[in-house]
């Protein structure tokens, strides 16, 4: 019995650290050198808006099933992080900056 319930710890921490292990690697696959997501919403199943950084420049985005498309070039997109307190970006903030007087 002892051996069983041992058997049993063993193969949970077996689990965990191997699922640690997957998502450290799964992670570093999916990065990219030259890209980054700042920010996505979801705006229905298969449906998103996303803020992009690609070379310095940031771009608001809207991505389907079908379709990636770029909606806007945000000039004047400031990434605001607050390192001090781990803030991080507000979608809703940013998208009504931009999109205050215009109607999607």
């Amino acid at each position: 019995m002892v051996i069983s319930i041992l058997g049993i710890i063993f193969v949970l921490f077996l689990t965990y650290f191997s699922t640690k292990w997957l998502s450290v690697k799964a992670t570093s696959i999916t990065k990219s050198k030259y890209m980054n997501i700042v920010d996505r919403i979801v705006l229905g199943q298969n449906k998103y808006l996303a803020i992009i950084e690609i070379s310095n420049k940031y771009y608001l985005i809207s991505i389907t099933d079908n379709n990636i498309n770029i909606i806007k070039d945000l000039d004047e997109f400031e990434l605001k992080i607050s390192e001090n307190t781990g803030e991080s970006i507000e979608f809703n903030k940013i998208f009504s900056r931009f999109f205050k007087n215009k109607k999607l």
